[in-house]
């Protein structure tokens, strides 16, 4: 039974870490398509989760606890460098609050596997 669950909670934050980089991979071949300028920064971001993905596949916890911190540290990142919250709130709803959420599904889904009743 816990299989079930920690199948459950890595599928979804699976889900919600690709849903987050093919948002940012289609902003940001769109981008530069328009013609704005610094759009390869979020082809990069996007390959970044990607890279999230197949690495917390295999080590859940490790890279749970990776991720998780990744949105923590975006998310302080863009409270100091941009001059309101309201400014912000965009970038933490889009970047740091997938990485965050999909960090603790994932280091969710490892204690589900391990945990014994």
């Amino acid at each position: 039974m816990d299989i079930k669950k920690a199948n459950r909670f890595r599928i979804a934050a699976t889900l919600i870490l690709g849903l987050t980089a093919v948002f940012w991979l289609i902003t940001g071949i769109l981008g530069m398509i328009g013609g704005v300028p610094n759009e390869i920064y979020n082809i990069v971001f996007a390959v970044i989760v990607l890279f999230l993905i197949a690495l917390s596949s295999r080590r859940p916890l490790m890279w749970g606890i990776i991720t998780s911190s990744l949105g923590v540290v975006l998310a302080m990142y863009f409270l100091i460098a941009l001059p309101d919250f309201y400014t912000a709130l965009l970038p933490l709803l889009l970047m740091c609050a997938p990485l965050a959420i999909s960090g603790l599904l994932f280091i969710e889904a490892d204690w589900a596997m391990k945990k014994k009743d």
